[in-house]
């Protein structure tokens, strides 16, 4: 299903527009980390990244990995970030509420850092058993 009010369902400028099939799109992001930055993004409406048919889950990052390698081609990078966004707009991080996964050409001196800094050094092994038996559970 389509929101007629999300810019991602009813995307229309055809001048930054990469990639297209039936189930997924890709662009230049118009705010992007770097420059070369691309988004796909699921032509239907899904806000969570869960939500996604695992047909089209998959169907992204085949496009992702395709694109990647144009994007690396182009601009020849030192790494790329590949992240994707989902419901967080709620929260604030994200301008829109449409899942799209993130293309990011990283370069040494680009400064934009992800703080990968653990909450807590050396967790306990005591401490990471009960996480994965709260997720296994879950599964």
């Amino acid at each position: 299903m389509k929101k007629k009010d999300c810019v991602f369902c009813n995307f229309k400028d055809k001048e930054v527009l990469l990639y297209e099939d039936s189930l997924c799109y890709a662009v230049i992001s118009k705010n992007p980390i770097n420059k070369h930055h691309v988004l796909v993004i699921p032509k239907e409406h899904y806000q969570d990244f869960v939500e996604l048919p695992d047909e089209l889950a998959s169907h992204i990052f085949l496009v992702a990995k395709k694109l990647s390698k144009a994007v690396r081609k182009a601009c020849n990078p030192d790494a790329i970030t590949h992240v994707f966004d989902d419901v967080t707009s709620k929260s604030g991080y994200n301008l829109v509420a449409h899942y799209k996964f993130h293309i990011i050409p990283r370069f040494k001196k680009d400064m934009h850092l992800i703080d990968w800094s653990p909450m807590r050094t050396n967790e306990s092994s005591e401490a990471r058993s009960k996480y994965a038996k709260d997720i296994k559970k879950k599964l």
